[in-house]
Order: structure tokens, then C-alpha cells, then sequence
């Protein structure tokens, strides 16, 4: 009989909230999954089946950042999300977990097996936010601009653009369906600055993805337009990773799980839920 937790801590006046569906009698280390700015909690649905039959699943709300919380001189936001991380494993009581994260749930995912790797089993990431263009930085800064200036409209569209390859010459899987979902999420997102300003530090401030990681088995993997975090850089990324497999899916820009979701269940399936 799987047991749903849900537990809210507080991390340096900073709130977490995660989900845990416990399984009795697991065969392999729990999987906690993050995702990035558009992916709460409860948006994993489609990894249920995939993990439940084995090992139990720990699913994370990011917070909404207050900027003056996150504000210090020897730390980055993502240092902090991944200390809330760190309080989240430690509240389930598991010593080893399985990490999966997407985008700004990769940052995190990676930082926190860079400071505890004795506690990750396997670390999955996609969509690794390594260090972004200027044009791109510009194009996203220009979009949250608008949302701050209350151009929800607006916002949604420069954002999406910024964020999916909209390139005709390049096929995109579920190119329409992606588009649609992405713009009504971010003009429900605008809708509240604190949100603004998450997706504005997830995309703007991170801290580079440097000093590289001994010891934790890792697969790091990438659509083929992903033009924000683009193939090549995310290889070299994985490159500093000791005994990293890369791989590159055909036809899908930075929104794959929403385009490919079948290839991620077959990568938590084959990757993460090895015993």
C-alpha cells in the first residue's frame, strides 16, 4: 500500500514543499524528482507507473523566491536550493536516494551530489542550465521586463520563444503542443512577481555548473534544438563528469519531457531504477 507524505520545512526563512509516496518494502533507492520553473509537485503523473512498482517517490515544489532571503555573499541561489534539498532528504529519513532533475532542478540536483556524493546512488539530469549566450540572456531579460511591467501577454510570448525552438527548418516534436502549454503557464506564472523573480534567478543567476563530480554514476541528456542550453555545451558539461554517458534526443528542444515524455519513463526505467 503505497502512503502519501506531504511535509512543508523552512530553510533559512525560505519554504520547501514535497510530496512523498512511499512505498513498503522498496527494492532500490527512492527517486526524487525536480523539474524546472513550470513543473510543480504534482506533474509527474506520467513517472508514477515507472517508479512506484519499485522504490518510493519524493516530488518537490521550488519555493517562491523572496530575493531579499536569497541575497548573500558566499552563497548563489542555487547553493540554497540545494541546501533545501539537502533538508528534504534528510526529513524522509533515506540515506541514499536516486536524483532525477530538469533544468533548474538539474543545477540543483548536481550541486547537491557535488557536496554529498555518498548519498546519491544515480544522478539523471536533462536540460542542464550551462552558461547561457548573451543574445539569449538579453531575449530573456527583455521578457521578464515585460512581466514586471505587467505585459503578461507579451512576457508569455518573448518567453516562449526564448525557451522552445520556434525554427520552422527544424522539426519539432509536439512543436504546437508545447508552445500552447508553455505560454499558458507563464501568463499564470507572471501573476505573481515572487514567481518572476524564481524564473528570472533560474535563468539569469545561476552559478556556473563547474568542479565536477567523482563517484556518482550520471547520465546527462539534451533535445537536439535546444538553442537555451544548447547540445554542445551541456556534452562539455557532462564531460567533467567522471564516467558520464551523454545523450542527445532527436526532434526536441528544452521543453523534451513535455515533448518526449516516453523517452524520460524509458530513462528513469533503465537508468535510475537499477537495483
Amino acid at each position: 500500500m503505497i502512503e502519501e507524505h506531504i511535509r512543508t520545512l523552512s530553510v533559512r526563512g525560505v519554504s520547501y514543499t514535497y510530496r512523498e509516496m512511499r512505498r513498503p518494502a522498496p527494492t532500490t533507492e527512492p527517486v526524487i524528482l525536480m523539474g524546472g520553473i513550470l513543473e510543480g509537485m504534482y506533474d509527474w503523473t506520467y513517472l508514477e507507473d515507472v517508479v512506484l512498482p519499485t522504490t518510493s517517490l519524493i516530488t518537490v515544489d521550488m519555493p517562491g523566491l523572496d530575493p531579499a532571503a536569497f541575497q548573500s555573499p558566499d552563497q548563489s541561489s542555487i547553493d540554497k536550493l540545494a541546501e533545501g534539498l539537502a533538508a528534504i532528504v534528510a526529513d524522509t529519513g533515506h540515506t541514499r536516494v536516486n536524483l532525477y532533475g530538469y533544468s533548474l532542478g538539474a543545477a540543483v540536483a548536481f550541486h547537491y551530489a557535488q557536496r554529498h556524493p555518498g548519498q546519491v546512488a544515480r544522478l539523471l539530469i536533462g536540460g542542464v542550465p550551462v552558461e547561457l549566450t548573451k543574445d539569449i540572456v538579453a531575449h530573456l531579460g527583455h521578457a521578464i521586463g515585460k512581466a514586471k511591467a505587467g505585459d503578461t501577454a507579451g512576457f508569455a510570448d518573448h518567453m516562449a520563444a526564448g525557451l522552445l525552438c520556434l525554427d520552422e527548418s527544424h522539426h519539432v516534436h509536439r512543436r504546437a503542443l508545447s508552445l500552447g502549454y508553455v505560454r499558458r503557464s507563464l501568463r499564470a506564472l507572471a501573476r505573481d512577481p515572487q514567481n518572476v523573480n524564481l524564473l528570472q534567478t533560474a535563468l539569469t543567476e545561476h552559478r556556473s555548473l563547474s568542479g565536477g563530480l567523482t563517484g556518482v554514476p550520471t547520465l546527462v541528456f539534451t533535445g537536439e534544438h535546444d538553442h537555451l542550453h544548447t547540445p554542445e555545451r551541456q556534452q562539455a558539461f557532462a564531460a567533467t563528469i567522471d564516467g558520464s554517458r551523454f545523450t542527445t534526443f532527436p526532434d526536441c528542444d528544452h521543453m523534451l519531457p513535455l515533448q518526449r515524455p516516453e523517452a524520460v519513463s524509458s530513462l528513469v526505467s533503465s537508468f535510475l531504477m537499477n537495483s
